[in-house]
């Protein structure tokens, strides 16, 4: 990311200002897809970290064969941007979702659910397919490898049938305790191990057919794809964030995502003040290694160490040498729930426009395409 090219984009605007350079996107993008290319699996993003119908279109020109979404709001709007093959990663639990639900399924050529509970999946409409959850090492929701998840599967063919059951995920969310690449290997090893056996129970001794084999976080993504795995689901890379290139996934030039603030205070010689605190910056994870809630770019001796609603608290070893009224562009730790605090980014390059982040946020009533 282009400091200079950033701050000079948005120094006419009011900050905080979340900023997208989308020269690094489309390496990003070009990136990942040739990862999923070279080792022969489907690249199916994790929409959420965009939760943008344009970011979705970009995704899907780069040979995404579908997206993954968190909310049925991200699954709509991207059903109204042309996407035809979705996953909601996400149990769908009650009358009213079950009732979205259905009207999504009419609407695209491909929907899938994934959940860890049979009678959940009795519920769904009869057109959604289903992947089941495994737990290979979150230990959010899913069943765990081998058995237990062999005993659920039977109880699912059985229940909707195996036509509908189309295989197993697993998400490897607890990489981000990792504090070096040995630990992301291993991790991504638990991740795709914890499937490729399940499955082979599941096909050997059951006799059911497991079509997809999905696994899918950016710091595992490319590092354990092989033995039959089918598809992985990425999400943070197309923005890139501090907490990836802290756990050396991806690099500080690999950044997309900056949150531009405005220097308002500097109470002391180590200590400055900006407008952009957690409604600006999300508070929500850091891994191991990094100082504070984010990279200020161009400044490697300064820590984001604090945010308030509307405060940001950086701080140095010594003097900041920042002055009221600078400017700084910070790379947030987690770009995802940066982006979800904001309604829109300010595309940059070649020419700076407004990108509505318009998957944000939860609605209460359907959409039905144009």
């Amino acid at each position: 990311m282009d400091v200079e090219r950033i701050l000079a984009a948005t120094k006419d605007l009011i900050t905080p200002v979340a900023v997208v350079d989308a020269e690094v996107v489309e390496r990003n993008l070009s990136r990942m897809a040739k990862v999923a290319a070279d080792h022969n699996v489907k690249l199916r993003p994790h929409a959420k970290t965009h939760k943008s119908s344009y970011m979705a279109k970009r995704q899907m020109a780069h040979g995404a064969v579908g997206l993954t979404c968190a909310t049925f709001t991200e699954a709509e709007v991207f059903a109204d941007a042309g996407v035809d093959d979705l996953l909601i990663a996400h149990p769908p639990v009650g009358r009213p979702k079950l009732e979205r639900l259905a009207i999504l399924a009419s609407r695209v050529k491909r929907l899938a659910v994934s959940l860890d509970d049979v009678g959940v999946a009795r519920s769904l409409p009869e057109s959604v397919e289903v992947l089941w959850e495994v737990d290979t090492g979150q230990h959010r929701i899913g069943t765990l490898p081998g058995e237990p998840t062999a005993a659920g599967v039977r109880e699912l063919v059985k229940a909707i049938g195996a036509g509908r059951f189309r295989g197993l995920i697993t998400h490897a969310g607890f990489v981000y305790a990792a504090t070096n690449q040995e630990e992301r290997q291993r991790a991504a090893d638990q991740e795709s191990d914890g499937l490729l056996m399940t499955a082979e129970l599941l096909r050997r001794r059951d006799g059911i057919a497991v079509r997809d084999l999905s696994v899918g976080s950016t710091p595992t993504a490319g590092l354990a794809l092989g033995g039959g795995i089918t598809e992985m689901r990425p999400g943070t890379y197309i923005y890139g964030d501090a907490n990836q290139v802290t756990l050396g996934s991806q690099a500080l030039e690999d950044s997309a995502l900056a949150v531009v603030a405005t220097v308002v205070a500097t109470p002391a010689p180590d200590r400055a003040v900006a407008d952009a605190g957690s409604k600006a910056l999300s508070a929500d994870l850091q891994v191991a290694g990094l100082r504070g809630y984010g990279i200020v770019l161009g400044h490697p001796d300064l820590s984001v160490a604090r945010l308030s609603e509307e405060h940001t608290i950086i701080t140095a070893n010594g003097p900041t040498r920042l002055a009221i009224g600078d400017r700084v562009a910070i790379i947030p730790a987690h770009a995802c729930t940066v982006v979800n605090l904001h309604p829109s980014v300010l595309a940059v390059s070649p020419k700076p426009h407004w990108l509505p982040i318009d998957a944000r946020g939860w609605r209460q009533t359907a959409t039905t395409g144009s």
